[in-house]
């Protein structure tokens, strides 16, 4: 039997601020996540791993139907995201399944063109067609009509 107080709920959060919400909602006891990957970026005087979100703009909050309105307590917040008039929901599978894509480690033999291994999100093993500059990797969907273009995780 499915637990519907088990779902995840999608909050919009302000620009820049998935971290700033993240840790206001931990303190007031909410569970709350975003996926964030590492990312090099170079300047002109150095260079630096920094962490981005993921799904920018986007918390994941797992609370109770009556604690809706706690999530306002983070100045952050911006409200829910609304999906045909109700508030979205994520399963959990999906929240695990993205953190396992965040703390993936792929090895670069993996990243060469024509090999086939196990895509995280996608649950299924894909061929991969081509990695461009920002490991941003193509594959083709099971029909064989569309392209689909996913980030592999550093």
């Amino acid at each position: 039997m499915i637990n519907r107080d088990n779902f995840w709920y999608v909050l919009k959060v302000k620009s820049q601020h998935e971290i700033k919400a993240v840790s206001d909602l931990s303190k007031i006891g909410i569970p709350a996540y975003t996926p964030f990957i590492g990312q090099w970026r170079q300047w002109t005087d150095r260079k630096k791993k920094i962490e981005k979100p993921l799904i920018s703009r986007h918390v994941f909050v797992q609370l109770s139907p009556r604690d809706k309105a706690m999530v306002f307590d983070s100045r952050s917040v911006v409200g829910y995201l609304n999906v045909h008039g109700k508030k979205a929901k994520v399963w959990p599978e999906e929240i695990k399944r993205l953190q396992q894509y965040c703390n993936q480690k792929y090895q670069p033999e993996i990243t060469t063109p024509g090999s086939i291994f196990k895509a995280p999100v996608f649950k299924r093993d894909v061929e991969l067609l081509r990695v461009d500059k920002n490991k941003m990797c193509s594959t083709v969907s099971e029909c064989g009509r569309f392209t689909i273009k996913f980030k592999l995780a550093s």
